[in-house]
């Protein structure tokens, strides 16, 4: 209809326009009450799915040793003591044990501690940012944390000790929470249990960083970790001697200073921990604090600290690189969450582009290289690959969207797509490649085929401890050939010796028998060998008669 000239538009009478038509006609649930759930599920996700799938490496596989020969002031490998084996870690994995069938070793042994701890740490902190009614915050800081490579992994040979971090995490945490009180000496206590001094001198780089009255140094904070070491010490005296308890005291300062520490703990929070290089802004960092989430300048000072602590100070980095994980992490949630809420200046937001853009270039040559190794060169990987390769082209395309509208929150939504797939490529490929390539399972399992579950594998040099742990059975390290007649007994001896050992055997020495050669995946050769003499099964029965010349 016309008025005027002017054209109007005719409404209904039965229709009635309110204000706020056009909104969701229902109420979404409150987020207090799915947060928690949501920041646990990604936990499990991104951390226990497949968190026991990699075969053991060294410093992981010493734990599993050590446990194996039971709980000590220090742990055991080879009959000897370790002086960076502490008590806390082999409990851990000692208790892991019972769910491991003999003579059949589990990865899972000393994995489960580890990925627990690192979820534990995780989920402290996680309820802190929560608490500050930041339920973004909190989710994003998930995201960053379970899904970073150290966490992913959570391997000791990354150089994280998970167990020795969450109990100092842990410890940090009441520290700014709730001041210096006996809840934080207690969990430093259980630092220095599974890590020595260490971490004791991160907690202190904190206290000193804070320069908070409630969270100074205090007899309530002292005490606990003081008179823990003093009981320690004497354990270790009376059960090894004063010498090995000394020993495993002055062990942190024979190490050299990790100069690339920072640089290592970065790359190992990938692929979100660029996002804290946003923090540089002077404004951003103002308006966390007036918003009340100073925790996270907090944390991110206590990083930096830590960072730079474990760079100078000799064995210091294994104590510091969860703590420096922890602060350049919730930093880098930090940077998301402001991209997301719009709340950047504009020097901050052209960084946050860039780095969203130097990240998606990444993970195109990333992705590319992946999905050709998982669709063509190794085709039982291809419906890992597919998966992978269409959630990376929605990320892709999530961003290239982003660019074209200025629309950061559809960057930070593609940013979490790509940990989803740098999980899924790490399960799905990277683990079982590394288990057949490089890992010493096929041929420690190949060795174990020959031997009863019972039966003592004697040796006379160190192997790795991946390989002893993969065979599954008890080792004893001899001082020299000879050593292997004594005790002197009918039963026959396994001995596990290289090839040019084997060749050289001394006369002097009880006689070998051939049992079976491995080739190493280098091309060398391991000799299995047993001396003259009757076989006992696990029962006590003979399996065959004496041999010539008994």
């Amino acid at each position: 209809m016309s008025v005027d000239g002017i054209q109007t538009a005719r409404v209904e009478g039965s229709r009635r326009l309110r204000a706020d038509e056009g909104r969701v006609p229902f109420n979404l649930p409150s987020a207090r009450l799915w947060r928690g759930p949501a920041l646990v599920l990604i936990g499990l996700i991104f951390v226990m799915v497949g968190g026991a799938d990699s075969e053991l490496r060294a410093p992981d596989a010493r734990v599993g040793l050590a446990a194996k020969a039971g709980i000590g002031p220090l742990g055991q490998v080879y009959g000897q003591w370790r002086p960076d084996v502490w008590p806390l870690r082999v409990a851990a994995s000692r208790l892991a044990l019972f769910l491991e069938e003999p003579g059949r070793p589990l990865s899972g042994t000393v994995l489960w501690p580890s990925a627990i701890a690192g979820l534990v740490a995780g989920w402290l902190v996680a309820r802190r940012l929560l608490n500050l009614e930041a339920s973004r915050l909190g989710l994003l800081f998930g995201f960053a944390w379970f899904g970073s490579l150290a966490l992913i992994d959570h391997s000791s040979s990354l150089g994280f000790d998970f167990l020795t971090g969450m109990a100092t995490i842990a410890a940090l945490d009441r520290l700014m929470a709730r001041g210096s009180g006996w809840v934080a000496g207690f969990w430093t206590s259980l630092a220095f249990l599974s890590g020595g001094w260490p971490p004791l001198i991160v907690v202190a780089l904190a206290v000193i960083v804070l320069g908070r009255r409630s969270a100074d140094f205090s007899i309530k904070l002292i005490a606990p970790p003081v008179l823990v070491s003093v009981l320690w010490f004497a354990w270790a005296a009376q059960a090894a001697s004063i010498e090995a308890a000394a020993a495993a005291l002055a062990w942190p300062l024979t190490q050299t200073p990790d100069w690339t520490l920072t640089l290592d703990v970065f790359s190992r929070g990938l692929p979100l921990a660029p996002f804290a290089l946003l923090l540089v802004s002077g404004q951003l960092r103002k308006s966390l604090r007036e918003s009340g989430r100073g925790m996270v300048l907090d944390w991110l000072q206590i990083g930096v600290a830590a960072a730079i602590g474990g760079s100078i100070i000799p064995g210091l980095a294994p104590a510091a690189r969860c703590v420096a994980l922890m602060g350049i992490l919730v930093a880098a949630a930090a940077g998301l969450d402001a991209a997301w809420s719009r709340n950047l200046s504009i020097g901050a937001r052209r960084s946050f582009w860039g780095l969203t853009l130097a990240l998606t270039v990444l993970w195109i040559f990333v992705a590319s290289f992946g999905g050709y190794l998982t669709m063509v060169v190794f085709p039982y990987y291809r419906p890992v690959g597919i998966i992978a390769s269409v959630v990376s082209a929605v990320a892709i395309g999530c961003v290239w969207w982003a660019f074209e509208t200025r629309n950061a929150r559809r960057s930070v939504i593609a940013m979490l797509l790509l940990t989803a797939c740098l999980k899924l490529l790490h399960w799905g490929y990277y683990v079982p490649e590394w288990n057949y390539r490089y890992g010493q399972g096929p041929w420690g399992r190949a060795i174990a085929q020959w031997l009863m579950p019972n039966w003592t594998l004697y040796t006379t040099h160190e192997w790795s401890e991946e390989l002893a742990w993969t065979i599954g059975r008890p080792i004893r390290q001899l001082g020299g050939p000879r050593h292997l007649a004594y005790p002197a007994t009918p039963e026959s001896k396994h001995v596990l010796l290289l090839e040019a050992e084997f060749e050289n055997w001394p006369d002097s020495a009880p006689k070998l028998i051939k049992v079976a050669s491995f080739e190493t995946p280098y091309g060398a050769r391991r000799i299995l060998a047993r001396t003259e003499g009757v076989l006992l099964s696990p029962n006590g029965r003979v399996m065959n008669g004496p041999t010539k010349g008994d």
